[in-house]
């Protein structure tokens, strides 16, 4: 069988993709090498209206079977000891309709930012933290491979 027919597995990864970061890059690197794994792959972009959303997003998301969810940190929180910083609330908010589709999750943090927070505190997906983004894609990669494994051919 030619593996050009095998369907292959879907995987939405939500990842930040604040302008004038790194995380686009990043986003691109992740989806690269989880389609050398033999996924088919997804990365979540913020959209711009209720169409987008319903028409990209959210159809992806359905028709995703696996969800990768990864936490950058975002601004600070006011008054955290030790020092905290908020996540990504888009990647939270697709986070949370991956869950209400029960779509197996695998969830990186980068240090630094709150752990458990909305939904995350109720999922039991046990956050892999990071701080190093270059090394991003390595890990991610590593971990999909060991914990979702190839693609089965049918």
């Amino acid at each position: 069988m030619d593996l050009s027919d095998v369907e292959r597995a879907r995987v939405f990864i939500s990842c930040g993709q604040a302008k004038g970061s790194d995380e686009v890059a990043t986003a691109a690197e992740i989806g690269r090498r989880l389609e050398d794994l033999g996924f088919d792959c997804y990365i979540g972009v913020q959209e711009q209206s209720l169409r987008g959303l319903k028409e990209n997003i959210f159809a992806q998301l359905e028709n995703s079977e696996y969800f990768i969810f990864v936490d950058f940190k975002r601004e600070p929180l006011a008054a955290a000891t030790p020092p905290l910083c908020r996540g990504s609330l888009f990647s939270h908010q697709e986070l949370a309709i991956a869950s209400y589709l029960d779509t197996p999750v695998l969830a990186f943090q980068e240090a630094g930012v709150k752990q458990d927070d909305g939904v995350l505190q109720f999922l039991q997906g046990n956050a892999i933290p990071f701080t190093d983004r270059h090394l991003l894609a390595g890990v991610i990669a590593g971990e999909a491979e060991a914990r979702l494994g190839m693609p089965v051919e049918e």
